[in-house]
């Protein structure tokens, strides 16, 4: 049987004998209709592409391949960035060695607690005088035992001089002779053979006339330190001979001469041509200066030979009137010098070795009686009655797993409570080993955590381990980040974290893609009209110095004002970065970055990555 078809308008109701017939739409209209949302996709794609990379396209060059930007001042930082967990700055299980039934354990899980507060009383024998007493003897016996041990260094010290100076002794010895250190003659002589010296006898006096200082006085008015080091010509009051000298000195007080003359004393240093004597006197000119009197002359250094050895003088080799030289003999030794010596050092040494063998006995001693008076003082514990278990740090309780009513032993490891110190917290991040030698213990860290969305806090580097680990190749170093501002921050939380390597603020920038193969930038300048190799009509090369540079941006010390536009080659894209956003390769480090984003782009990767 055949099937009857008709059309049906909008309002007709259908049968189930009736078959619908929907009038053809043209071709043509489809292809417009599936056109038109084409366009609105690509148009969609295009602005949720460009806003997830955070691009801004800005051209206004002369040519479709660049783009120029203004040299600006920005904030720019260099970073590191890892994620990490929080953990407590100090976790503490509580445990005991006291044995008994706990008769109070007055605190709950979250509780807030001090260090030293009572978290737990367990009852034992009462004998608080005994351990007051076992106490007393164990400080007491330490107190003797620090004694000792500072006695023992004493020894050891004295010990050790005496042998330096028997060692010294020994060497100094073997050569008997005494030697001068200076050069002169000498002028007086105190001691003959057969004498007997002892370390620091004046031997002789000696002075060196080499060279005389010739004092002479100066009109103050034309006299200042300004004469330091130069020549002077001296002229000798009883001959027509004429030497020439140094001014080593200008005396800072003045004297007043006959006349009323007032001068300044000037002081010469003049090399003793052979004749020059502490008698003899002589002016002097210093270039148009004359000196206003007569001077005379001394040595230039007057000393004493003293005696370096102790002994019998075997012969002495010097005169008055001689003149001796550094490194000559002065005297020699008696040979049996050496052995009465060496006897006098040796018997110091011996008596400070029987010294530090008592010290070390008496150490030994004192430290027994501690290990004595600490057994008796844990005997008398074992049966303190209400022995208080108390808290070994301040943070919150997180766990409490002996209550009240229940026993303890000595034996056991059963954990009774356990204690987060929170006052601050830490995490740890994982640095690559191309970047960790940037790391340095003080390093500011900006952090953001997944569950505290809108929220930053700063931490600070305070360890750096060398305990890494490597996988696939690649070694990582755990860098240890304290953050004292704790806020809503948890144990356990995930967060992320950026090291902070340097940072400049307000300084002259330019975009990267700026900045040119030796250092130069193409600055905006309309007077050029054409294209000179790589620089564009309209640009001119400017030579520059950099700083501190980000993914994005890069600091300019010299060579811009900051008032200029420059040439900006653009990437692969034709899209320039701007600060603060995201593209393909990863996230940015400059200023003013999208955290709001960047969060969410990690919250999505770990849910990814989570079952």
């Amino acid at each position: 049987m055949g099937i009857k078809m008709k059309l049906f308008k909008k309002s007709d109701k259908l049968t189930s004998t009736d078959q619908l017939i929907v009038p053809k739409k043209s071709k043509k209209k489809k292809i417009i209709k599936i056109a038109a949302v084409l366009i609105v996709l690509i148009l969609i794609i295009s602005v949720v592409y460009n806003r997830s990379l955070g691009k801004k396209a800005v051209l206004t060059g002369a040519e479709s391949g660049s783009q120029i930007a203004k040299v600006e001042k920005r904030d720019i930082q260099s970073i590191l960035s890892s994620s990490g967990t929080i953990e407590p700055l100090n976790k503490y299980d509580v445990k005991t060695l006291i044995e008994g039934e706990v008769i109070s354990a007055d605190f709950d899980e979250g509780d807030q607690v001090k260090k030293d507060d009572v978290l737990y009383q367990v009852t034992t024998d009462d004998i608080d005088s005994k351990i007051k007493t076992s106490k007393t003897s164990v400080e007491r016996a330490k107190d003797s035992y620090k004694t000792a041990v500072d006695n023992y260094d004493k020894a050891v010290k004295k010990y050790n001089d005496a042998l330096a100076d028997y060692n010294d002794a020994e060497e100094e010895y073997s050569d008997l002779a005494i030697k001068t250190k200076k050069t002169g003659i000498v002028k007086k002589v105190y001691v003959e053979e057969g004498d007997k010296i002892q370390i620091g006898t004046q031997i002789a006096d000696i002075y060196d006339n080499s060279s005389m200082l010739l004092e002479i006085p100066f009109n103050s008015a034309d006299v200042s330190s300004s004469l330091i080091g130069k020549t002077a010509k001296i002229e000798l009051t009883d001959g027509n001979e004429t030497l020439e000298g140094k001014v080593t000195k200008v005396s800072s007080i003045e004297d007043v001469l006959s006349g009323n003359r007032v001068v300044k004393k000037v002081t010469i240093e003049v090399k003793n041509p052979g004749g020059l004597t502490a008698n003899t006197s002589a002016t002097a000119s210093i270039g148009d200066l004359y000196s206003s009197g007569d001077g005379t002359f001394s040595v230039l250094e007057e000393s004493t030979i003293t005696a370096d050895k102790a002994g019998e003088i075997h012969s002495l080799n010097i005169e008055e009137g001689e003149k001796i030289n550094t490194g000559n003999t002065v005297i020699i030794l008696d040979s049996d010098t050496y052995k009465d010596q060496l006897d006098s050092y040796q018997k110091a040494l011996d008596s400070a070795e029987d010294v530090v063998d008592n010290a070390k006995n008496s150490v030994k001693d004192a430290k027994d009686k501690i290990e004595d008076s600490e057994d008796s003082l844990d005997d008398v514990i074992d049966n303190k009655t209400d022995y208080s278990i108390t808290a070994p740090i301040s943070g919150q309780v997180v766990s409490k797993d002996v209550l009240a009513g229940d026993t303890i032993s000595r034996e056991s490891t059963t954990k009774l409570c356990t204690i987060y110190d929170l006052s601050a917290v830490t995490f740890d991040m994982q640095i690559d080993e191309l970047d960790i030698m940037k790391v340095k213990v003080g390093q500011k860290v900006n952090i953001t955590a997944d569950a505290l969305e809108g929220e930053t806090f700063t931490g600070e580097v305070t360890n750096i381990s060398l305990e890494s680990t490597t996988k696939e190749g690649v070694t990582q170093y755990p860098v240890t980040v304290r953050i004292n501002e704790v806020g809503d921050l948890l144990p356990g939380m995930n967060v992320d974290g950026k090291i902070i390597l340097d940072e400049v603020s307000g300084v002259l920038a330019i975009p990267s893609d700026a900045l040119m193969r030796g250092d130069v930038v193409y600055v905006k300048d309309d007077s050029v009209k054409e294209a000179v190799g790589d620089i564009p009509a309209g640009f001119k090369e400017v030579e520059v110095k950099t700083g501190l540079s980000d993914d994005n941006y890069t600091e300019i010390t010299n060579g811009l004002t900051g008032n200029e536009e420059v040439y900006v080659k653009r990437n692969a894209t034709g899209f320039q970065m701007m600060p603060g956003q995201y593209g393909p390769g990863g996230e940015t480090r400059g200023q003013g970055d999208d955290q709001g984003e960047a969060r969410q782009g990690n919250q999505q990767a770990r849910a990814a990555s989570r079952p």
